[in-house]
């Protein structure tokens, strides 16, 4: 028997779990949701996970992804999940964590697949030599954000082999030209169906330029076989529709359809050489890529050169056989050589080598690799001198179809290294003797240290010098070593140097014979002059090296300044010594001057350079200019010279020349004419005669002041102004701490703006600081945006009916519509009180519409709006005349008046009489109604009195009518 459980119980253990969680639960609770169709829907781009949760879950966790590959779709803050991210169908799972409460909750994503969109009219296409198309890339959609599921299934339709299918990529080569059918399938996910995006491929034919074979010649052939050599004989398996083109423009290809060539012209016009020829398939869709094949024809040209190493001595002289080419058309030969003499042309040495290597090459191939072939003399033959090295023949070809073969002849020469002693004239004990091109015993320039001895021996008098065992280092064959030859006689003389050395051996034969020449002393002239500026005395001084043949000729000779008068001349003759004489110039007027003093001599030295010598002195008689003149106290504007300070140089004087500025009045060290200015600074200055150079005595003083000026600030210099309240410079916040603030409108040069000159929107301003006479060097830019909303435009109908109760709402929606500002009324033009658009209208009142920034609260013009209410049919609106009245004060009908008229015939006009025609009274829109008094105020009596009604209003012709008064 089966018992029933307690009820009640159970009721309480879910209340109690209910209670417990939805407080402890600030994670929330797990949930789910099942997504379809993705792609048709943006928002699923901001899918938001917390919405989702089940429970009470609070904000502030972090949401993280089972699947980290999702970790770049989801917000891990705000729990925004972007699904058009995930490219991927299938169940999704992503947990919300709470560090609050310490606990978690998970929301898992079916997510539905998206195939992509079908690709089935001509956009998917492919060559046959693709064996790995993407069919991925023909899945399209116009979504940027969205692309196809990566997790589905790929499969082929009727008639597509499957073997052509690996995963999503599919083989063009094996499928074969045609049109084939490709399904990918997205699988069901929880309540979201498969679905599929079908691909109808079509595989283009590849192009195929075929199998080039290549084309050997020797020059040696018969080369007229191939003057109409047809280059498709040279490949295989092509297509037929390509294009020959030649690669080295030998000008046998002349159209798109020719294909015959002349070998034999190519090597009459370019001789030997690699030639080829290029045949090009195009494909006929543009999915393939074009093939080209090469066929060569190689017209070999077989060639070397000698080398000889040049040694002092010839003994074990290597020389080598050099080619360049490919290792691939090596060849051997044996080689017969002889060397001749280039000065008797006599055959001096002959021999044969066998097995020489060489290679077929050509200077078009590119990289060449280097041989060489090397052999020794077999004895020292040859003596320092030029020689020839060429072949006699060349026989036993072996591997080679070509029978002409050229090697290079070679000239060389075996000589010893230098030594020379420049032919010159030396004015030093000290002489330098050169070795160049000494080379090390392996026949390479030497870089090394070598020991070396010498004998320099006189050949007049057979004196010695003889130097031992000296350490010498060279470097490329260069050395120097320096020669004392202050103990030989100081005439001209022949000498002769000996190098030997056991670490050289191309030292071993030098022998050079030199001379030695000595430079003479010149004679030394001198000119003293008590006083440039004011001389009272001169003294000539010369020291001369007597000569040993020849003599010196000495003139000297006072001229005035710019003038080629003579006012005072002599000339001395002598042969060498010192002599001492005063020149006498106590005759001269006060001026400037020049003397010369000259020396000529005609000795025979040959190493005398210079025979004439001369020296010039100016001096003047009382020429001290007086000093300069200028302001003592000057002043001047830092900024004028921004980025630099202002120097001596800008200091202004008036009178005087080539200045000298001081730093006092008793230095005599001059200051730099760039030293910079120091404010309230006393500087000293000189002027000095540009003719003789005299600085005066005394000394102008000039005082300096320099103004600094500051850079204007500001707190905002981009401020935001109404242009309802016409904004000025003024109003800008521009400020110094000293002098005053200008404006202009550019920020160099430009015009100054009064600061009430009216701000514009978005114009540049520009503020600079100004003290006296001095602006700073650099303006601040102000920006303003003045903020000015346009006038409201009233399109609407200002005739209304004001028994339709419009308001100030009916009216706005017929003003023009400006986006961003809001539309405002007023009671009056400026000020006022602002009325709400619920407020009906009124007639005879005008209204103002007036537009306002929202962010400024700044107000455009205000545009008045007067509304006429009178625009009323009468057939509307009952319209009647009353025929009665009781005007007995008791509340109810006490006064005669229409109903309304003043919106039908606002201008209307209406006059009562009484039956003898007496007017009673007269009524319009401003008294409209009668209160049964005649026009001195007394009340009538009950009766029938009579009213005539002007409508005044489309000629309306005049209403007469009766009315009864009761009371």
């Amino acid at each position: 028997m089966k018992t029933r459980p307690n009820t009640i119980t159970l009721s309480l253990i879910v209340i109690f779990f209910n209670l417990f969680f939805s407080y402890s639960q600030c994670a929330g609770n797990d949930a789910s949701a099942t997504i379809c169709n993705k792609e048709l829907d943006t928002n699923y781009q901001q899918f938001n996970l917390f919405n989702q949760l089940n429970g009470s879950p609070t904000t502030g966790g972090t949401w993280t992804s089972e699947n980290p590959i999702n970790r770049f779709a989801l917000n891990s803050s705000t729990g925004i999940l972007n699904l058009w991210s995930i490219n991927r169908f299938g169940e999704h799972k992503f947990i919300y964590t709470n560090d609050d409460c310490g606990e978690s909750a998970t929301v898992t994503v079916f997510l539905g697949g998206y195939p992509g969109e079908d690709n089935i009219d001509g956009g998917a296409n492919a060559c046959e030599d693709d064996t790995a198309v993407d069919l991925f890339s023909f899945l399209d959609n116009d979504l940027i954000s969205l692309s196809s599921d990566i997790n589905g299934t790929w499969s082929v339709g009727t008639g597509t082999p499957p073997i052509a299918l690996n995963g999503s990529f599919f083989n063009a080569t094996v499928a074969g030209r045609g049109t084939h059918t490709l399904i990918y399938t997205v699988d069901t996910i929880d309540s979201c169906p498969s679905r599929t995006a079908t691909i109808i491929l079509e595989v283009h034919r590849a192009s195929d330029s075929g199998i080039a074979s290549e084309l050997n010649i020797c020059d040696t052939d018969n080369l007229s076989i191939y003057s109409n050599l047809d280059l498709f004989d040279y490949l295989a398996g092509n297509d037929s529709d390509g294009i020959w083109s030649d690669n080295d423009t030998t000008g046998q290809i002349t159209s798109l359809t020719d294909h015959i060539i002349n070998v034999e012209q190519i090597y009459n016009d370019f001789g030997p050489g690699f030639y080829s020829f290029t045949y090009t398939v195009f494909p006929i869709h543009g999915v393939c890529s074009k093939t080209s094949s090469t066929v060569n024809i190689f017209i070999p040209e077989i060639s070397g050169k000698f080398s000889v190493e040049k040694l002092c001595d010839i003994e074990n002289t290597t020389i080598k056989i050099i080619h360049e080419g490919s290792e691939e058309a090596q060849m051997v030969y044996n080689i017969d050589y002889e060397i001749i003499d280039k000065n008797t042309g006599l055959v001096v040495y002959s021999d044969t080598q066998n097995d020489v290597p060489f290679s077929i090459f050509d200077d078009d191939l590119g990289t060449r690799t280097l041989f060489e072939y090397e052999f020794e003399l077999s004895s020292s033959i040859l003596s320092p001198g030029s020689y020839t090295i060429r072949t006699v023949a060349i026989k036993d070809l072996r591997n080679i179809i070509c029978d002409t073969y050229t090697v290079e002849e070679f000239d060389f020469t075996i000589y010893n290294a230098k030594v020379n002693v420049e032919d010159i004239c030396f004015d030093t004990d000290i002489i330098d003797i050169d070795i160049s091109e000494l080379t090390n015993n392996d026949g390479t320039i030497t870089n090394s240290e070598h020991t070396l001895s010498y004998v320099v021996s006189n050949n007049v008098n057979s004196d010695l010098i003889v130097v031992n065992d000296l350490n010498v280092l060279f470097t490329d064959g260069k050395a120097t070593l320096p020669l004392d030859f202050s103990s030989f006689p100081p005439q001209i003389a022949e000498y002769t140097i000996d190098i030997t050395s056991p670490t050289a051996i191309g030292l071993n034969c030098v022998e050079e014979t030199f001379t030695i020449k000595r430079v003479p002393e010149d004679i030394t002239l001198d000119l003293q002059v008590d006083n440039a500026c004011n001389a009272t005395d001169m003294k000539i001084l010369i020291d001369a090296p007597n000569l040993s043949s020849g003599e010196y000729t000495i003139t000297y000779e006072v001229t005035e300044l710019n003038s080629s008068t003579k006012l005072i001349e002599n000339t001395i003759v002598f042969s060498g010594g010192n002599a001492n004489f005063n020149v006498d110039i106590s005759g001269l007027a006060q001026g400037n001057y020049n003397v010369l003093l000259k020396s000529v001599q005609n000795d025979t030295d040959p190493c005398r350079t210079q025979f004439e010598f001369e020296l010039t002195e100016s001096f003047s008689i009382n020429g001290i200019p007086d000093a300069p003149v200028l302001e003592e106290n000057q002043t001047l504007c830092l900024s004028d010279f921004f980025p630099n300070q202002p120097t001596l140089n800008n200091i202004t004087v008036d009178e005087g020349e080539n200045l000298t500025w001081y730093e006092n009045s008793s230095t005599t060290t001059p200051l730099d004419i760039n030293t910079a200015l120091e404010d309230g600074k006393t500087y000293f200055v000189t002027a000095s005669d540009l003719n003789n150079s005299c600085e005066s005595s005394d000394r102008s003083v000039v005082n300096i002041k320099i103004i600094t000026t500051e850079m204007v600030s500001s707190t905002d210099t981009n401020p935001t102004f109404c242009g309802l309240d016409n904004p000025t410079l003024a109003d800008f916040n521009a400020s110094v701490s000293t002098g005053t603030v200008i404006w202009y409108d550019a920020n160099t040069g430009g015009s100054i703006l009064d600061s009430s000159t009216i701000i514009e929107n978005n114009k540049s301003y520009f503020a600079v600081s100004k003290i006296d006479d001095c602006e700073h060097h650099e303006r601040l830019e102000f920006i303003a945006s003045v903020i000015t909303p346009p006038t409201p435009e009233f399109t609407g109908d200002t005739q209304r009916c004001g028994l339709s109760n419009p308001t100030l709402a009916d009216i706005a929606s017929e003003i023009t519509i400006v986006s961003g500002y809001d539309l405002l009324w007023y009671d009056a033009n400026e000020g006022g009180n602002e009325l709400s658009e619920n407020d009906p209208i009124e007639q005879d009142t005008t209204y103002f519409a007036v537009y306002v920034d929202p962010t400024t609260g700044c107000e455009g013009e205000r545009a008045a709006i007067n509304i006429d209410l009178s625009d009323c049919n009468p057939e509307d609106y009952d319209f009647f005349i009353p025929d009665g009245f009781s005007p007995n004060n008791d509340g109810t009908n006490d006064d005669f008046y229409i109903p309304f008229i003043e919106f039908f015939y606002p201008n209307y006009e209406l006059e009562i009489f009484n039956r003898y025609g007496q007017s009673l009274f007269k009524g319009n829109i401003d008294n409209p109604k009668w209160n049964g008094q005649n026009a001195s105020g007394s009340e009538v009596t009950s009766g029938v009195y009579f009213y005539i009604l002007n409508y005044n209003k489309d000629n309306l012709k005049p209403k007469q009518g009766r009315i009864y008064l009761s009371k």
